[in-house]
C-alpha cells in the first residue's frame, strides 16, 4: 500500500457524540402547536373566499333576471 493511503486510512473518526433523549412533551407540544398554525393559516385563507363566493352568489340570486336590467350598484 503506497504511504499516501496508509495515512489516509490511519486517520481516525471520532465517534459521534452521544444525543439527549427527545423530550416525548415537548414533541407533542411542539407538534400541536405546528398543527394549530397549519389550521389557523388555511382557516385565513379560506374564510374570505367563501364568503366571496357567498357573496356573489347571494348577488346572482337577488338581481333580476331580464336581460338587460341591473339594478343600481
Amino acid at each position: 500500500m503506497p504511504a499516501a493511503l496508509r495515512e489516509i486510512a490511519s486517520v481516525s473518526i471520532p465517534p459521534p457524540k452521544a444525543s439527549k433523549p427527545e423530550n416525548k412533551a415537548l414533541v407533542v407540544a411542539l407538534s400541536v402547536l405546528q398543527l394549530t398554525v397549519v389550521v389557523l393559516v388555511w382557516l385565513a385563507a379560506l374564510i374570505p373566499a367563501a364568503l366571496a363566493a357567498l357573496a356573489v352568489l347571494l348577488w346572482k340570486s337577488v338581481r333580476p333576471t331580464v336581460p338587460g336590467k341591473f339594478p343600481p350598484a
